[in-house]
């Protein structure tokens, strides 16, 4: 007993599936425009959350998306784990299980500004800072990377 086609009581209509080699030309448009405006949503995403320019001498100038200490308080669990370094945000969410002095000491410093405790690190921690930075302290908090003041001589770009 084939139910292909047929009305169950109680349930939705069963239809059969079609069969037709050639796929509906309007459903491919439709899936192309979908992948097209992803696509272009996640380029505009990605130039959004850290865009680059050029200023007058021809320096690149990166926009980064700014984040108040209050804000990044609220990220202090091991699920979700920001710190700040040298006046830069972090998420370190995914570094914490991989840290080679263990998470605990970063969870110490989770949702706060952890720059003297990174103080000593090799340059090759300071250059991985890069993968995990999704943002800047606005200049009203910043401590190390205040313009027309002395700032730190070691820090990540």
């Amino acid at each position: 007993m084939s139910t292909v086609g047929t009305q169950i009581p109680g349930s939705v209509e069963v239809r059969p599936v079609d069969t037709d080699p050639q796929p509906n030309t309007s459903f491919l448009q439709l899936a192309m425009t979908a992948l097209r405006l992803t696509t272009s949503a996640a380029a505009a995403a990605n130039v959004t959350k850290n865009s680059s320019i050029s200023d007058r001498n021809n320096n690149t100038v990166r926009h980064r998306k700014q984040y108040t200490l209050d804000e990044v308080s609220y990220h202090d669990t091991f699920g979700d784990c920001w710190i700040v370094l040298y006046d830069r945000v972090y998420d370190i969410s995914n570094f914490l299980q991989v840290h080679p002095g263990g998470h605990d000491v970063l969870m110490e410093h989770a949702g706060r500004d952890a720059t003297i405790a990174f103080t000593g690190h090799s340059q090759a921690a300071i250059a991985s800072l890069q993968l995990y930075e999704i943002g800047e302290l606005p200049p009203h908090e910043c401590i190390y990377r205040c313009i027309g003041k002395l700032s730190a001589t070691i820090m990540p770009d």
